[in-house]
């Protein structure tokens, strides 16, 4: 006696339930398969841009705490002076999350104040006096943000400008960009699983009427294969 399921397609002696389940998983999977593989993009986007947006409010203060620096710089006796108060001294020591370097240098890179383990700029060139530029560094084996920097004093007979710098430790950048990063990511992992089930939803409400039509052939149509449906 001859088996006449011997031959055929599995699909095409498949329930219609089986079909149309494997029809809604292959969709779903198609259609879910991009979100989960582009939200660890999102977050590692989503770090970086923290990153850069920590970094923009506390390189002002850098920057204004190194101007206020120059100015301290003068030209006394000829030589170049670092008059610098106790007041302010210690304002730019008070930081109650970071640990904060300056250093002022004189138009011979003679030492006029501060730290003096803080490194130098790289290269040679030297921008106009009044910029100031930003660098990543390290002293005394902490990373630090430097803003740096020259100051001009014509009055005297080199000519050449005093370099000041101002360092500060990372904390409150990582704090900063930590905070950001869980503002964004923390709601995804609401709005993940809700997309998910949306998606489940509206494709089981989608084919429904294929399923129906599917039914329908069936009737209509006696002996029809329910592959061809």
């Amino acid at each position: 006696m001859n088996d006449d399921s011997e031959g055929l397609d599995p699909a095409a002696v498949a329930p219609p339930e089986t079909q149309a389940r494997s029809l809604f998983g292959e969709i779903l999977d198609w259609m879910l398969a991009p979100l989960f593989l582009l939200w660890p993009m999102s977050v590692a986007i989503t770090y970086v841009v923290a990153q850069s947006i920590a970094v923009v409010p506390y390189d002002r203060g850098l920057a204004n705490s190194v101007l206020v620096l120059a100015q301290q710089v003068k030209e006394v006796n000829g030589r170049a002076r670092l008059t610098l108060p106790v007041p302010a001294r210690e304002m730019l020591r008070a930081d109650e999350t970071d640990t904060v370097f300056y250093q002022a240098l004189g138009t011979r890179g003679e030492y006029l104040g501060g730290d003096r383990e803080l490194p130098l700029p790289p290269g040679a060139e030297r921008p106009l006096p009044g910029i100031v530029q930003y660098r990543d560094d390290t002293v005394r084996g902490f990373s630090v943000r430097v803003a740096y920097t020259w100051v001009s004093l014509p009055t005297l007979a080199d000519g050449q400008p005093a370099l000041v710098q101002v360092a500060e430790t990372l904390e409150k950048r990582s704090q900063l960009a930590n905070e950001i990063i869980k503002g964004v990511i923390i709601p995804q992992f609401v709005i993940l699983p809700l997309a998910v089930l949306l998606v489940w939803f509206g494709l089981s409400r989608g084919i429904a009427p294929l399923n129906k039509l599917q039914a329908r052939l069936r009737v209509s149509v006696p002996g029809m294969d329910p592959a061809q449906a």
